[in-house]
């Protein structure tokens, strides 16, 4: 077959060898799971034998761009890494591309990227929003038909929500460290300026009181160095706590090291629960106690979701929550003896 015969090959020719719709071929050409395997080979099969190559750019200007945004406040962060490779591998599987955009928590940042993206017609928007964004940006884009999926963290701007059961989440770890006998237990880490801190902080709040327990939250920037200076200044005094539950799993292994250093055995004289259950966790000395939020596979979800939408032309489900597990390790013992 010659090069200008190549050229005129439509979805109809392989339609018509195939003998299905022109619908039912771009679906398999762009890997929809609508369409049954045995129709699957047949329409592949046909394009083969007459030479027909898909014509993406040619389809992305009739109906999708294939492209979804990505926006994560801190890609040095673990769990942001394994959520983003959840949203990936589903994308790829689909036949989609990831576009990525760091906000570093800053709100100009967010409200670059997402001016980028749209300009980039991208199909929809999942993301992470930062701690004190402006969210004029994203309520605009919504307005203009972009789809766009919150993460994680839910403001004020009307779009559609996925996150995580962060109340149920650190009460879990509250009952976990009560059944084994600790009473002094601090919540290290994260300000309250946005809905997964806030949320993280009434559940502790709660699950105190119902044991009847006094809480006593210590804020801190969500790094290890910031965990280790809050470590210091906490054990530094006469009334120190015997257990911590951690903002996130990066906070606890600042302040695991940091207790060591000070010549505090972690499991035995201090118990330390940390909150995402990312790779290191399992790894460090002693192994973490962790509340495991299934990073990737809330990034599965939220990819799922934002497909669905795309593909069956209606809205996002407006709020999904994914429910937390205790990962139980060595991080966690028996409370010390006070005497």
């Amino acid at each position: 077959m010659n090069e200008e015969t190549e050229r005129r090959l439509t979805i109809d020719d392989v339609a018509k060898v195939a003998g299905v719709s022109r619908s039912t071929v771009s679906l398999v050409l762009r890997n929809s799971g609508l369409v049954s395997e045995r129709t699957n080979i047949a329409v592949r099969e046909a394009a083969e034998r007459l030479g027909y190559v898909y014509n993406r750019t040619a389809a992305i200007r009739a109906r999708h761009s294939y492209l979804v945004g990505i926006i994560i406040p801190d890609l040095t962060n673990p769990f942001y890494s394994e959520l983003t490779a959840g949203v990936d591998q589903i994308l790829n599987d689909s036949g989609w591309i990831s576009l990525l955009g760091n906000s570093w928590e800053s709100p100009a940042s967010q409200e670059k990227i997402l001016r980028r993206m749209h300009e980039q017609n991208v199909d929809a928007v999942i993301v992470c929003p930062v701690t004190a964004a402006d969210h004029t940006a994203a309520e605009n884009l919504t307005r203009s038909g972009l789809r766009v999926l919150q993460v994680l963290r839910r403001t004020e701007a009307d779009t559609s929500y996925l996150g995580i059961d962060y109340s149920h989440g650190v009460a879990l770890a509250v009952d976990h460290l009560f059944e084994l006998g600790h009473t002094d237990i601090v919540l290290l880490g994260g300000d309250r300026a946005y809905s997964a801190a806030t949320e993280r902080y009434e559940g502790y709040m709660s699950s105190m009181r119902s044991h009847g327990l006094e809480p006593k939250h210590v804020p801190c920037a969500l790094r290890r160095s910031a965990a280790a200076d809050k470590v210091r200044e906490l054990f530094d005094k006469q009334n120190r706590p015997t257990a911590l539950i951690c903002f996130n799993d990066v906070v606890a292994i600042g302040a695991m090291a940091t207790l060591e250093r000070m010549g505090l055995k972690v499991g035995r004289d201090v118990s330390v629960v940390g909150f995402d259950n990312v790779a290191d966790a399992e790894f460090v000395q002693p192994p973490l106690t962790t509340v495991d939020t299934h990073a990737r596979q809330l990034g599965e979800r939220a990819a799922m979701l934002v497909l669905d939408s795309i593909q069956n032309g209606s809205s996002i489900a407006p709020t999904t929550i994914m429910e937390t597990s205790l990962v139980v390790r060595d991080s966690t013992g028996r409370a010390p003896s006070r005497a």
